[in-house]
């Protein structure tokens, strides 16, 4: 009995380490999804989103999928999030996305999200979302979408 608790107590801790910090991507409700298609400058967007105060904490995330060139193992892209209302900056952040292939297993894990932001709105209306690079893109991505989250538990959310 004691040789099993110890086997199932190992699983259990390993699944609880995978999700801390993944609270804006699997908690609350899905709200929005778009998708988006690369701009001239390697971004994507702008694209509004219609977003209350009684959503918060809203999160958006950064959905895609990459291919398996061999010529893109060990790189990565990076981004800069910013939303914006009535040309008023509410909220930025920067994120990466990397290519997961190795040698020895060329796909990875072909599909990625990201945390863009986890925001407050202030008030109801459509906010402007911008993703634009902040170094030359490396990795080619696909099926590209922005998604909305109400409700999310994030930091100050008690547990």
């Amino acid at each position: 009995m004691i040789a099993i608790r110890y086997v199932l107590i190992l699983p259990l801790l390993t699944a609880a380490l995978a999700m801390t910090g993944c609270d804006e991507i699997v908690t609350g409700e899905k709200a929005q999804s778009v998708a988006v298609s690369e701009n001239d400058a390697g971004g994507y967007g702008p694209i509004l989103l219609a977003l209350t105060p009684d959503m918060a904490p809203v999160a958006i995330n950064f959905r895609a999928e990459h291919g398996d060139d061999p010529a893109e193992f060990g790189k990565w892209n990076s981004y800069r999030a910013t939303l914006s209302m009535n040309g008023q900056e509410v909220a930025t952040g920067q994120f990466n996305v990397n290519h997961t292939g190795s040698i020895d297993s060329p796909q990875g894990s072909p599909y990625l999200i990201e945390n863009m932001l986890t925001v407050h709105p202030g008030e109801a209306g459509d906010y402007r979302l911008a993703i634009t690079p902040t170094k030359p893109v490396e990795v080619e991505l696909t099926g590209t979408q922005v998604e909305v989250r109400r409700n999310v538990r994030d930091d100050n959310t008690p547990r």
